[in-house]
Parts: structure tokens; sequence; C-alpha cells
């Protein structure tokens, strides 16, 4: 037995060194870099809670936390429930279905760099496609991505985020769909349900667990997104304050000004926003997800 257990701790042992090197000590190390101050040359500096009450009176800080939560709250809902409804039609005996899962499914392998200016021109305020079907629905042009109101290019950059990824949420919901008992839909059917009471009374509470799931991770890739940002509205150093988002203030704070200690703090602000939104999510779960 002993034999066994050394030979378990030997195998394992790559696995450990692992997640020691590349998890553990990077989690607790910015942690300890949000008390310091750490130029990447010198050894960090002890400074308590200086970083942190710096951040509670930034008020770009504060102000790209407002665009990421705008970002947030349009890119989730909107994501989930077009990959529910994607879903269920592509579930049901259509032609060319397989076609379809592909063409909605291709953006997610699609790279940012060519999906995000193929939308800068598609929103382009002088020659894009999309201000030309505006004034031709008689609406004035509206500047997607350069707006003086912070509102418009946020939400232009959270529905560009819709088509890259509804894809992938499209595919789990799919398979949890497809996991729908046909005797279900049947029974239905003799009953005289209608399509949209079949998905409302019966598929929607069984996929229920799934979108939670689709929501929890939409949420957190949300607060997360970086290259779309960087794609739409340009490089860190060129995204001015009014569109700014966290993770790209923690990029110039880390890499442009050199400011690990802070760029950490702001990390960890952000950390605990996305465990504080997750909890919420949690107990929301009681009153709508059905678990069998």
């Amino acid at each position: 037995m002993r034999k066994e257990a050394r030979w378990g701790y030997i195998l394992t042992l790559p696995f450990s060194i692992q997640l020691l090197v590349f998890f553990a000590f990077p989690f607790f190390f910015s942690l300890y870099l949000t008390f310091t101050q750490w130029d990447m040359f010198n050894a960090p500096v002890w400074t308590g809670l200086s970083n942190w009450n710096r951040l509670l009176e930034d008020r770009t800080f504060w102000h790209s936390m407002k665009n990421i939560l705008l970002f947030t709250v349009v890119f989730v809902p909107l994501q989930t429930i077009l990959a529910l409804v994607l879903a269920f039609f592509l579930n049901q005996a259509i032609r060319a279905k397989s076609l379809y899962r592909i063409v909605f499914f291709l953006p997610v392998v699609t790279p940012w760099l060519a999906g995000g200016t193929m939308w800068g021109w598609l929103m382009n305020k002088t020659y894009g496609l999309a201000n030309y079907i505006m004034e031709a629905m008689s609406f004035p042009a509206v500047n997607w991505l350069d707006s003086g109101n912070w509102v418009v290019p946020i939400t232009s950059v959270a529905m560009v985020n819709v088509w890259k990824g509804v894809g992938t949420s499209m595919v789990i919901l799919l398979a949890a769909i497809q996991g729908v008992s046909k005797d279900l839909y049947e029974a239905s059917s003799l009953e005289g349900a209608g399509r949209w009471a079949v998905f409302w009374r019966i598929v929607f509470p069984i996929v229920s667990p799934m979108v939670f799931l689709v929501l929890v991770l939409s949420t957190i890739s949300a607060f997360q997104a970086f290259d779309v940002f960087l794609v739409m509205l340009g490089t860190p150093d060129y995204v001015s304050d009014a569109k700014v988002t966290p993770n790209i203030l923690i990029y110039k704070q880390a890499f442009l000004s050199v400011k690990m200690g802070y760029a950490s703090t702001m990390a960890w602000a952000l950390l605990i926003v996305i465990l504080i939104v997750t909890l919420a999510q949690r107990h929301l779960e009681k009153r709508w997800v059905h678990y069998e």
C-alpha cells in the first residue's frame, strides 16, 4: 500500500508543481503586491493600504467599472437569449441544419483582428454599412465607436462581442436541448401545445441549469473583456478614459507605467466585484433554475 501511495505522489508531482508555480504562487504574490510599490526592477517596497486608498479615490477606475458593468448588462442577457433561441430552432427538423450551425459558430473561430477590423468598417461613421442602412431608413448616422456619449461605443462593442461569442453558448445549450426526451415532445404535441408553449413550459425548465452556467460563464468573460476593446477602440494608450475598461487600466499600470503594485490592486478589486456578482447570481439561481 505504501508503494502504491508513493507512486501516486510521484505521478501527481508534475501537476502539483504546475499548480504551485503557475497558480498558487502568482495568486498570493499578487495579493502581496497590492500592499507594495514594485517596478519589476527593484525589490518591492511595503506601502500598506496606500494602493487601496488610491483606488477608492481613482475616478478613472470607477468609470471603467461603470463601463464594464454596462458592457456586461448588454452582452450577457443578449447573448444568452440569442443562443437559447438559436439552439432551440436548430434542434428542429429544418433544412440545412448543419450549415446553419457552422454559420453561427464560425465567428467563434474567427480571429479577433479580422472580426474586429470587419466590424470597424461596418460601423464607420462615413462609409460604414450600418450608417448606410440607418440613413436609408431616415435615421441619422451614428458615431458608433467614437461617440461623445460613452454609452454608444460600449454598447456597440458589446454587440460585436455577442456576434463573436454566441456560437459557444449556442453549442452548450444545443447539447442540453438535445438531451430532452422525445417522449415529452410527443406528449406535448398530442395535447396540442404550440412551439412557444413547448419551449417555455418543457424545454426551458429542463435546460435551465445549463442556461445558468452560460450566464455565469458569460458574466465572468464580460468582466475580463480585453481584446475586443483593443481591436475595436485602439491600443491601451489610445483608448480614452471615457471608454476604458478595468483590464485596459490594469495593462496600462502594469506594463506602460510599470506600477505592478497598483495594477495588482486593480486586479484584486476586479476579482472582488466578479465574486460579488457571481454570488448574487448564485443566490437568484434558486428562483428559476430547476434541478431534477
